[in-house]
């Protein structure tokens, strides 16, 4: 049994052989286009992996221009494939040398099926209709390539890629990679291309036997949490029925102890930082006067989890609610997430699949 540290340096390693193998399908001479110089160092980074790039081009969609969309084609991906969105239904590539752009519309009478067969091909135009040149296309299509081939990747058959690349050429580790892939017995839960655009994806995919980066990563977002929760008296945060359900079917947790676990926060903080809560680095003066302001770092929603004192200030309508007002404003651990978010939809695996919920991955972990 391989320990943490082994395993996480055999997912490095092998992302690295896929960045290197994506390389070698790049245009002759365009190499460079996809390279840029990280640090002092001089690390190679690749302008796809980059992640302050990646959320500013996600922060781009918004619901009155990029909305309802299949969660193949969601802003997720557009973003990770270099687009973003630019007026309604149309979005741009943001490199420099290609700014392609194309029009995402559906039409209201499309049947279930129509929608499907025209949704997985704008999915293969989020590749394709980059320029030659663009670094963005050969990733995407690379990428797309992997999904649809359902790889699957395991813990126990990760390649050693600096063990296996020793002489190898471009060609030869493709190959290597793609038939790694094809042994491995274990779906990998998030798209590998996004792992390296969002720390939070990493909760999902934990390749520790114990489930120690998701506990590690939930504990440290709850602590922060807490702090605002202790300056402001933040309300208690309620669980939704499936999320009860599933803790006391599937995890043999009726009383949802899972919640419990830590010494150095509240049941609340925990809970919120569980489904993908955190402090926004965001000043809103209106949030922060009724509460504490919080954010999903993966699909950038905002949301407000109301204080004490303003709820006991709030008028009441009926006994025993607040105003309906405060009521929305109110953080919903679920549903506060955008109809895109993986942690409350999954993922896509392909135009008409998808997987389940991202919640029930970070609370299998934490039961672990």
């Amino acid at each position: 049994m391989k320990t943490a540290d082994e395993l996480i340096a055999s997912v490095d390693a092998t992302l690295e052989g896929w960045r290197s193998a994506l390389d070698s399908s790049l245009p002759h001479g365009k190499e460079k286009v996809a390279v840029e110089t990280a640090s002092a160092a001089n690390k190679k980074r690749y302008i796809w992996e980059d992640s302050e790039k990646y959320l500013e081009r996600l922060a781009t969609f918004k619901p009155d221009t990029y909305f309802a969309k299949p969660l193949a084609i969601s802003p997720l991906v557009c973003a990770a494939f270099g687009w973003e969105n630019v007026n309604r239904d149309i979005i741009k590539c943001t490199h420099n040398q290609c700014k392609a752009t194309l029009c995402i519309k559906f039409h209201p009478a499309l049947d279930k099926s129509s929608k499907s067969n025209l949704c997985a091909k704008y999915l293969k135009m989020l590749a394709s209709s980059h320029n030659d040149v663009c670094p963005f296309q050969s990733f995407a299509k690379r990428s797309l390539k992997v999904m649809e081939r359902k790889s699957k990747t395991s813990n126990a058959e990760m390649i050693d890629v600096e063990e296996q690349n020793n002489g190898d050429k471009p060609a030869a580790l493709v190959n290597r990679v793609e038939m790694a892939l094809e042994r491995s017995t274990l779906d990998s839960y998030v798209p590998p291309y996004m792992l390296p655009l969002c720390n939070e994806m990493k909760r999902f995919e934990d390749f520790t036997g114990d489930g120690s980066v998701t506990k590690q990563s939930v504990e440290e977002s709850a602590i922060k949490i807490q702090r605002q929760i202790n300056a402001k008296g933040a309300v208690a945060v309620e669980i939704p029925e499936e999320v009860s359900t599933y803790c006391r079917e599937i995890l043999s947790d009726p009383n949802t102890e899972l919640f419990d676990m830590s010494e150095n926060c509240s049941r609340d903080a925990y809970l919120l930082s569980a489904f993908g809560w955190s402090l926004s680095d965001e000043y809103d003066i209106a949030g922060n006067m009724m509460g504490v302001m919080l954010r999903c770092n993966i699909c950038l929603s905002k949301s407000i989890v109301a204080s004490a004192a303003v709820t006991a200030d709030s008028p009441r309508k009926k006994k025993g609610r607040i105003d309906d007002t405060l009521r929305e404003a109110n953080i919903k651990l679920l549903d506060s997430h955008r109809a895109y978010c993986p942690i409350s939809s999954g993922f896509a695996r392909d135009a008409s699949d998808r997987s389940e919920p991202g919640w029930k991955a970070v609370l299998s972990n934490l039961k672990k």
